[in-house]
């Protein structure tokens, strides 16, 4: 709508009123403490302005409203001039300000206007969210007109719609329902008003709810049905007792309660009402059962009565926009303020609400509170033109005029004139701003709206629209407020820095003036007064305390990046809580009989605590160096301590406990560090002192390097002192125990440790230790011998003389006879017994050191039943391996029962080796039987039988038959064993072929050989050239021969009987026929499918010549 408003008068005819500050003075404005002019003090744009309308009438403008953006004008119809005799009907003109090109016309149906009766028209009422209208007449004709935006698929024209019900009611104001300007959606697609309340000229309330019939309540459309009204219902609920006209009237519903506001031209009145229902539009009345109260005369309402009459009585209410998280209009919340235009003046006061479970309101209770009468302004001597620098004290004495309208905003009353527009602030009743209204002869302004929902305020005559501009409507109020000296509104509404930066500077001078120092520092600190005045000022007046808050409040607000400033302030505060402390100290220690005594030593408590925060939150501002300075020149160990604690210095800690002698605590700040190298410098200290606890908090470091801490368990003698050392504790012994067993630590030097500990030890308890730690020493898992170095433990077991840990020590090093000697020369015979039964040698050796023990035994205890029963210890040793040992003089009556009970020993064991024997025999006499079956089984082979092989008859020539029923011909099983055979066994046949070969076949051919005398050579050069050249050299036809007379019971061609044979032959025949068993053996010993195949499942399906094997 900016383009459509213009300036009503130049720019330079109407200036605003000065911005009135709380400095005084009438030279230029001067910066807050030294800074440059503040551009607020400069002369700035007026808050309000007064623009007109470019929008064209047809004829005169009888009333105007303007409710969410929407602008609705009534016209009369009379022509706009006496040439003019077109004479229109009423109208009332729709324009959307969000589209004001897009201009509606709703015809009235009225009468048309005359010379005699200009109009019929008695007011147009419309609701907040401008979607409907009311237009009442001075006939008593009612009409509804539904205004707000219709569906884009709706056909319908907007018309007016007679309320049949309500005629003869003259209507002077409405109250329309709040619910249906709760959400921008659901106003959009609301076509019902819900209840309202009518006021009438008589002083009636009437309750109704009205609806176009033509629209449904949802967003679809229903056919029009004839003869239906707009009215659901109408209730006639209260009557003013004096029955004046309702010139204005606001009812507010909140949970269960609601309140009603009415005004007269006189009077006010206030009804408080509980809800019986929740009230809907299709039950009927909402209020009429909540105003029994008042209509049955058990309650009055609040009222109150202003005389004298006013041109116009009108009832203004203020209430803020309701807003969503993203500042979007959701709709209007409950009302904050209240206006009433009187005679006398404009009265004006605040809302209040209860809780709605709250009982403090009653019937006869008012809900206006703080309210007051503001007198209008005199008029002028002269009719001027006020500009902005008006002041209170330039208006001139004259007569007051009452206003014809007015207008409420949230911080000012807009008051309109015949010939003027006066603003006057809400805060200060003064007037702020006023514009002279140029209009042509004969014109006068009809009336102020406000739109409720946009905050737009509007000026209209019969011919002309006139917007009232409000920019920044709040700028100025926190100067009020600062004149005030209402310091929290103040910042509330200012809203640039400089502006609180005022407002935070007066706050603090003025605390400052009233003795409150410490307010006054926290506000000084956020103020940009220079930080040596505010300081000095304090110094001045010795308020240490407040300066101390001023510097802490200072260095919060200082930016990360200035360290310097940041350290300079946190130091001084240390210094300053330091002096305090000392001061409190000394009080306390110079009021130690006065009762107040407790009160300085909790307040000392006190600041103790706060600078153990101020130290935790500016460690990183604080010199740790000059700090602990600090600390230490006021004597705070405590603090010291804390601060140490803060900024990690944990050896600072354990210094000072060490120092104090206080292990216990030493030993728990070592604990609260990680630094391993605290441990190993301290640890010599603590163990001496305190070794339960420092072993204690040694094992909860498992990380701990022990080798480092070895020189802190072993105990230093006094020099020049030949007294043996003191017994280690036994809580390092355990310590050490933990890290070999628990920890698995293998380091020599660390088992080497222990065992000194326990060699050197003059404890009772230490030889038995000793050997248990030798016992379960567990070994080095690479080398598998003792992590300790045994050398050095033999060595130093001898030193101190420890015989048993030396002859375990000669087991672990494998010299077991040197262990048993050692154990027999300090008569430990059981522990020579143990060494000789570890010996891991053979048992002559351990029957050695057996002997050595019973020798041993012999010789020095010479006693017959001792030496027997040692012979019970081990099962190396017999009687007769003893009776050496004993003298010749000896009586065998003392040992008689054991060399019987030896000689049926070995009386038995003989019998046991015969059985043996005579077993053996048997099971040899029925292997020979066996062996003699086996030559003397027979096979049954079928005449048609076939070769296994070649598939030929099998009897044509010599065959083999396997136990699996297998048949080959000879020669087809040479050629088939030949493939399996191993190169040895492949050998040993050629090898065999040709010892019986010469015999057997002297005319074989040379097949290819140079040398057919030296088969030896054959066979070499065979082997070199490769398997298949040493099969190509078995001759099947000479094994044929050969194997013909190793079959049993074959035929030789000559007469081989052993008469006809001379005793070389004999022997000659005996080896060939050994030589052919040999032979059979390699080819027949098993069946060449059978075993064969098995042993064959890794040769290819194709030899190197690509045929079939």
């Amino acid at each position: 709508m900016d383009e459509y408003v213009s300036s009503s008068r130049a720019p330079d005819s109407a200036l605003a009123l000065p911005v009135q500050g709380f400095e005084g003075g009438n030279g230029p404005a001067q910066g807050v403490y030294g800074h440059d002019a503040d551009p607020d003090d400069a002369p700035q744009e007026a808050i309000f302005s007064l623009g007109r309308v470019q929008l064209t009438l047809a004829s005169p403008l009888h009333s105007l409203s303007c409710s969410s953006n929407i602008l609705i004008v009534a016209l009369t119809g009379l022509p706009r001039s006496s040439q003019s005799t077109i004479t229109l009907p009423p109208q009332l003109i729709r324009v959307d300000l969000d589209l004001p090109s897009e201009v509606e016309q709703i015809d009235l149906p009225l009468p048309l206007p005359t010379q005699s009766t200009p109009t019929t028209l008695h007011k147009i009422h419309v609701d907040p969210t401008g979607r409907h209208a009311l237009i009442s007449t001075i006939t008593g004709d009612n009409y509804y007109c539904f205004i707000g935006t219709l569906p884009t698929s709706s056909n319908h024209v907007r018309k007016p719609r007679i309320l049949q019900r309500l005629k003869g009611a003259l209507i002077e104001s409405v109250s329309w329902n709040s619910s249906t300007s709760s959400t921008a959606t659901s106003a959009s697609t609301s076509f019902s008003t819900r209840e309202i309340l009518l006021g009438t000229a008589t002083g009636q309330i009437i309750e109704t709810c009205l609806l176009d019939p033509h629209l449904a309540e949802s967003t679809s459309f229903s056919l029009p049905v004839p003869g239906r009204s707009a009215e659901k219902y109408v209730k006639h609920i209260y009557t003013l007792p004096e029955r004046q006209a309702i010139t204005g009237m606001n009812c507010e519903v909140w949970g269960k309660r609601a309140a009603l506001i009415i005004t007269t031209s006189t009077r006010i009145y206030q009804l408080v009402m509980t809800l019986s229902k929740a009230g809907r539009e299709d039950e009927g009345s909402l209020l009429e059962a909540a105003l029994v109260p008042y209509t049955s005369g058990e309650a009055q309402p609040k009222s109150l009565e202003l005389p004298g009459e006013p041109i116009n009585s009108e009832l203004h209410i203020f209430a803020p926009l309701r807003t969503d998280s993203k500042g979007n209009i959701t709709g209007i919340s409950l009302p904050r303020s209240v206006a009433w235009l009187t005679g006398p003046g404009i009265y004006h006061g605040s809302l209040t609400f209860p809780s709605p479970s709250s009982d403090h309101l009653h019937p006869g209770d008012g809900i206006i509170e703080s309210a007051s009468l503001v007198p209008y302004p005199a008029e002028p001597s002269s009719a001027i033109h006020i500009s902005s620098n008006y002041h209170e004290d330039d208006q001139h004495e004259g007569r007051t005029e009452v206003p014809i309208s007015m207008a409420l905003t949230e911080w000012h009353f807009v008051l309109l004139y015949e010939d003027r527009i006066r603003v006057i602030g809400l805060l200060s009743d003064k007037v702020v701003w006023e514009e002279a209204l140029d209009l042509p002869p004969g014109v006068k302004p009809l009336r102020l709206v406000t739109d409720t929902m946009r905050k737009t305020c509007w000026m209209f005559t019969d011919q002309s629209i006139y917007e009232i501009v409000i920019k920044d409507e709040d700028r100025d109020v926190w100067k009020i407020y600062l004149g005030r000296n209402n310091w929290e509104l103040a910042r509330r509404y200012a809203k640039t820095p400089r502006q609180r930066d005022k407002v935070l500077a007066a706050e603090a001078d003025a605390y400052f003036t009233a003795g409150k120092y410490i307010q006054a520092a926290q506000s000084y600190a956020q103020s940009s007064k220079a930080f040596e005045e505010v300081v000095l000022s304090f110094v001045d007046k010795n308020e240490r305390d407040a300066l101390r808050y001023y510097l802490v409040a200072k260095l919060e607000r200082l930016r990360r990046t200035d360290l310097t400033q940041r350290m300079m302030l946190a130091t001084w505060l240390v210094e300053i809580f330091l002096s305090k402390i000392n001061q409190l100290e000394d009080v306390a220690a110079a009021e130690r009989a006065s009762d107040d005594v407790e009160n300085f030593k909790a307040e000392q408590g006190l600041m103790e605590d706060d600078m153990r925060q101020f130290l935790s939150t500016y460690k990183d501002n604080l010199d740790p160096k000059t700090v602990f300075d600090l600390l230490a020149s006021h004597g705070r160990d405590a603090m010291t301590l804390y601060f140490a604690s803060v900024v990690g210095d944990h050896e600072r800690i354990i210094t000072h406990w060490v120092l104090e002698e206080n292990w216990v605590k030493a030993i728990e700040a070592l604990s609260q560090q990680d630094d391993l190298d605290l441990y190993y410098r301290f640890a010599p200290v603590l163990v001496r002192h305190a070794p339960l606890e420092s072993t204690q908090a040694f094992t909860r470091r498992p990380d701990l390097d022990v080798r480092r801490l070895i020189p802190s368990f072993s105990t230093p003698r006094r020099p020049g002192s030949s007294d043996p050392s003191p017994p280690p504790s036994p809580h390092v012994t355990s310590y050490l125990q933990y890290a070999i067993l628990e920890l698995s630590n293998t380091d020599s030097s660390v088992h080497n440790t222990l065992l000194t500990l326990y060699a050197t030890s003059s404890s009772p308890s230490s030889e038995p230790d000793l050997l248990q730690f030798l016992a379960t020493s567990p070994d080095n898992p690479e080398t598998g011998t003792p992590c300790y170095d045994l050398d050095y433990a033999l060595r130093l077991c001898r030193s101190n003389k420890r015989v048993q840990a030396c002859v375990m020590i000669y087991s672990k090093m494998g010299l077991f006879e040197a262990s048993v000697d050692l154990a027999l020369e300090n008569d430990d015979l059981e522990l020579a017994k143990i060494c000789a039964e570890k010996s891991e040698e053979d048992d002559g050796a351990r029957k050695k050191l057996w002997l050595k023990i019973a020798r041993y035994v012999v010789g020095k205890k010479n006693d017959i039943k001792t030496a027997m029963r040692f012979l019970e210890s081990t099962d190396l040793l017999k009687i007769e391996d003893i009776l050496p040992f004993f003298p010749d003089f000896v009586v065998i009556d003392d040992f008689k029962d054991e060399i019987c009970t030896a000689l049926e020993g070995y009386s038995a064991h003989i019998e046991r080796l015969k059985e043996d024997m005579d077993e053996a025999t048997r099971s040899a006499e029925a292997i020979k039987a066996d062996i003699a079956d086996l030559r003397n089984r027979f096979v049954v082979v079928d005449a048609a039988e076939k070769c296994g092989s070649c598939g030929q008859q099998l009897l044509t020539r010599q065959f083999y038959v396997f136990p699996c029923q297998h048949a080959f011909h000879a020669d087809c099983l040479i050629n088939e064993v030949t493939k399996h055979l191993s190169p040895t066994s492949l050998r040993r046949m050629l090898d065999l072929q040709s010892q019986l070969a010469p015999s057997t076949t002297p005319s074989r051919p040379r097949r290819g050989f140079d040398d057919p005398q030296n088969p030896g050579r054959k066979l070499a050069v065979a082997s070199v050239q490769g398997l298949d050249q040493l099969r190509k050299l078995v001759l099947p036809d000479a094994l044929l021969g050969i194997m013909g007379n190793a079959i049993p019971g074959a035929k030789s061609r000559k007469d081989t009987s052993p008469i006809a044979m001379s005793g070389s032959a004999k022997k000659e025949a005996g080896e060939k026929q050994e030589l052919r068993e040999q032979l059979d053996d390699l080819l027949a010993s098993s069946c060449v499918l059978c075993e064969g195949a098995i042993a064959s499942i890794e040769r290819p399906f194709l030899d190197y010549e690509g045929e079939t094997l």
